[in-house]
C-alpha cells in the first residue's frame, strides 16, 4: 500500500501520516508530500522506515502527478484552495483522492469533476475528516432509520484552551475563511447565506463538553447533504460550531482584524522595510496577519482540553410516526494525536478511509461525498479502536393504549 499525503508536513497531514504507519493495517510507504520540503523531513525522519519526504508545490499540477504515479490512493491534507490542482493532478496520474473538505463553495466546484473520474474509473471523496466527514456520515446513519426526513443539524463542540489564546487546531486560513465568509444554510428548501458567526444559541453537548455557545460557519456538509437527500424530504440542514475550537473572545478579536481588512488576499503596496525614499513592496495582507499569530507562543499548541462531540440531529418521519434521531461521537485527549481528541477525529477518518480505498473495498467511480460511500458503521468502529465512543439518542411519541381511567 502507498500512500501519499500532500500537505503532509501541516498540523493535520503528519497525524494522518501517524495512523497510517502506527494504526490496523499499516501502509507500507507513506510519502509526506509538502512545499515545505524541511519540514516534509523532519516528519518522515519522526515516524520512521517506510516513511519518505517528497517537496510538492501543487501549483505545478504536472509535477504534482508525476510524485503520484504508482500511487494507490492520494490523501489531500493541503490548504483547501488548491483542492482542485490535487484532483487534477490525481486525474493526471490515475490515482484515487480524498480530501478533509472544501467550505461549501470548492465542494461544489469539485463535484463538477465526476464524469471525469469516472471516466478514468477512479473515486474521489470529498471531505472525510471529522466536519466535513464524521458528521456526514452521522447522518447517513441517521437518514438511513428515516422513511422521511426533514431536517438535519449538525453541532460541532470542544472545549477552548482559553477566551483569549490563539490556539488553533487546523489551518488558520481556513479559520480566517470561516470567520469572513458568509455561511448557507439550506431553509424551506432553498440555499440561504447568513452572516459570518450568526445564529447564536446554546447546546448541550455530551460531558465533558457539556452546555456550549454555537454559532453558523459556511461548511461543505450543507453543500452536499441537502443534494443527496432532497429526494427524500429534506428541507432544512445547516453547521454550528463552537468558535473554531478557540475561545469566543480570540474569535472576535480575529473578526475585529478581519473587518479592518487584515484578512483580505488581495495584495497591497507598503514601504519597503529599511529602505528609504518610495521603495515599495507588495504584501497580502492576510499573510502578514497569519505570520503575526503563528509567531505568538500559544499558536504552537492545539488545544489541549483534548475533547470534542460532533453531534447530528435528524428530524423526520419512521412508521408513520414523529421522530427525531440524534447522534453524539465523542473523543477525549489522546498523546498519540497530540493530545487532542478533536485531532484524532479529523485524521483517523481520512486515514482510515485511505487503507479501504488503496485496498480496494470501495466499489463506487466517480466524485463522491462521505455520506453516499462511507458505511456508517465501519467507520464508528475505526474512531472506537482510537478511542472515540459514539452514542445514539432517539425521541418519539409514546405508545399509548387502552381506554382512559
Amino acid at each position: 500500500m502507498r500512500v501519499v499525503i500532500l500537505g503532509g508536513a501541516g498540523k493535520i497531514g503528519r497525524l494522518i501520516a501517524r495512523d497510517l504507519v502506527e494504526g490496523p493495517d499499516p501502509a507500507g510507504e507513506v510519502v509526506i508530500a509538502d512545499v515545505d520540503e524541511a519540514a516534509a523531513l523532519q516528519v518522515a525522519r519522526g515516524l520512521g522506515s517506510g516513511v519518505r519526504a517528497a517537496f510538492c508545490d501543487l501549483q505545478d499540477v504536472s509535477r504534482t502527478a508525476r510524485l503520484l504515479y504508482g500511487a494507490d490512493v492520494c490523501v489531500n491534507a493541503a490548504q483547501y484552495d488548491f483542492n482542485l490542482q490535487a484532483m487534477q493532478a490525481c486525474l493526471e496520474a490515475g490515482v484515487p483522492y480524498l480530501d478533509l473538505g472544501g467550505l461549501f463553495h470548492m465542494t461544489r466546484r469539485q463535484l463538477a469533476l465526476d464524469e471525469e473520474f469516472r471516466s478514468r474509473g477512479l473515486l474521489a471523496i470529498l471531505g472525510i475528516g471529522s466536519c466535513p466527514g464524521l458528521s456526514n456520515v452521522q447522518a447517513a446513519y441517521l437518514v438511513s432509520q428515516l422513511d422521511r426526513v426533514e431536517r438535519l443539524r449538525i453541532y460541532n463542540g470542544s472545549l477552548p484552551s482559553g477566551e483569549e489564546e490563539f490556539a488553533w487546531g487546523y489551518s488558520i486560513s481556513t479559520i480566517l475563511d470561516e470567520i469572513t465568509m458568509r455561511p448557507v444554510v439550506f431553509e424551506e428548501g432553498s440555499f440561504v447565506e447568513k452572516d459570518p458567526l450568526s445564529g447564536e444559541e446554546f447546546y448541550l453537548f455530551r460531558e465533558p463538553v457539556g452546555w456550549q455557545k454555537v454559532h453558523l460557519s459556511l461548511h461543505s456538509e450543507v453543500a452536499t447533504l441537502p443534494l443527496t437527500y432532497g429526494e427524500k424530504g429534506l428541507r432544512e440542514c445547516f453547521f454550528k460550531i463552537t468558535f473554531f475550537g478557540l475561545g469566543e473572545e480570540a474569535v472576535r478579536r480575529l473578526k475585529f482584524l478581519a473587518d479592518l481588512g487584515l484578512a483580505d488576499r488581495e495584495p497591497i503596496e507598503v514601504p519597503a522595510a529599511g529602505e528609504e525614499g518610495p521603495s515599495r513592496v507588495r504584501v497580502r495582507p492576510r499573510d502578514v496577519l497569519a505570520e503575526v499569530l503563528r509567531r505568538r507562543p500559544a499558536a504552537q499548541e492545539a488545544s489541549r482540553s483534548g475533547y470534542k462531540d460532533v453531534a447530528t440531529e435528524a428530524w423526520g418521519w419512521r412508521g408513520g410516526k414523529p421522530v427525531r434521531l440524534r447522534v453524539d461521537t465523542v473523543a477525549g485527549p489522546n498523546p498519540r494525536f497530540e493530545g487532542s481528541g478533536g485531532t484524532m477525529m479529523v485524521a483517523v477518518p481520512a486515514a482510515e478511509v485511505a487503507r479501504w480505498i488503496a485496498r480496494g473495498e470501495i466499489p463506487q467511480r466517480g466524485v463522491f461525498p462521505p455520506e453516499q460511500v462511507v458505511e456508517p458503521m465501519r467507520l464508528f468502529r475505526a474512531l472506537a479502536h482510537r478511542g472515540a465512543w459514539t452514542e445514539r439518542i432517539v425521541v418519539e411519541p409514546v405508545e399509548i393504549t387502552g381506554a382512559a381511567a
